[in-house]
């Protein structure tokens, strides 16, 4: 009997959600600032916003472990239902409210999103200094318990080693998650927007959650703070205040629009959307508060 190959490509944008900001033909409209002489370029959902083994750890005998990126997978496959009734809904004119059971399985949803993505987990790990903390942990191993033989020694000396055991410390504390930040969202009032005009449309960027604040006020309990994650060209989810309450909002001003996607272009490395002319627009704003 064969065996499923474990998925090797690790969408830290769900294809669920990049779907919902593709153009006529099925296409993402992207631009990558870390590769700026593509300028802006078309793919398919499928082939953007993923790394290889992003979220695979590696056991002692070196097999990757990849239940992380299905757990993943399998919360994609629970919330896609209600983001897409969300999404329709919105785009029909309805206001369709998530049940209690929807609204916490969202605010579990938008916290991994903001949390699992390498612009967030990268910026506060890194090689050189798991390697630096890691090799003056083994001197003063060594000076307690003697020196390490010559298998261990050549073990350490190896980048490779390092690598992995980077990798698994980011797997382990992204799969660790918080209970009290989730409950912290869910207890926050959710705010369905809608665009109106046509002419207009959200990004999706490569950390597609993002939070507008007050300098020295990022935390998730001050009442001004919002949390943004648009979920479609025209739909967005917002997470702001106190209250447990379901708003809707309609967005008609293109100007506050424009300010929502240069603010979400400025925290990410790509963004992409359903069309080439509004990705152009914006590209000289990506990654500027990286």
């Amino acid at each position: 009997m064969i065996k499923n190959k474990p998925p090797a490509r690790h969408h830290f944008v769900p294809q669920l959600l990049l779907r919902n900001f593709v153009d006529d033909a099925g296409e993402l409209h992207v631009y990558d600032r870390r590769t700026p002489d593509r300028e802006v370029f078309n793919n398919p959902p499928e082939k953007v916003f993923f790394e290889s083994q992003l979220y695979t750890s590696y056991e002692r005998d070196l097999s990757k472990n990849v239940d992380l990126e299905l757990a993943f997978a399998d919360l994609e496959g629970i919330v896609a239902p209600v983001v897409m009734r969300i999404v329709e809904g919105a785009r029909q004119g309805q206001n369709v409210a998530p049940h209690p059971g929807e609204r916490q399985l969202l605010a579990l949803y938008t916290y991994f999103q903001w949390k699992r993505v390498p612009d967030n987990f990268r910026r506060y790990s890194s090689l050189e200094r798991l390697r630096l903390d890691g090799e003056k942990a083994l001197r003063k191993f060594e000076a307690e318990f003697g020196a390490l033989d010559n298998h261990e020694k050549e073990h350490f000396e190896k980048d490779e080693t390092w690598r992995r055991m980077l990798q698994n410390v980011r797997r382990d504390v992204i799969a660790s998650g918080n209970p009290s930040i989730v409950d912290t969202i869910n207890n926050m009032t959710l705010c369905i927007v809608r665009i109106s005009n046509p002419k207009n449309a959200f990004i999706i960027s490569s950390c597609p959650v993002y939070k507008l604040h007050f300098p020295g006020r990022a935390t998730l309990g001050d009442p001004d703070l919002e949390m943004w994650f648009p979920i479609a060209s025209e739909v967005s989810l917002v997470w702001v205040g106190q209250g447990r309450e379901t708003l809707f909002r309609t967005l008609t001003d293109g100007v506050e629009v424009r300010r929502l996607n240069k603010a979400a272009a400025a925290k990410a490395n790509v963004i992409a959307s359903r069309s080439s002319a509004l990705t152009r627009s914006l590209a000289s704003s990506v990654g500027t508060q990286i």
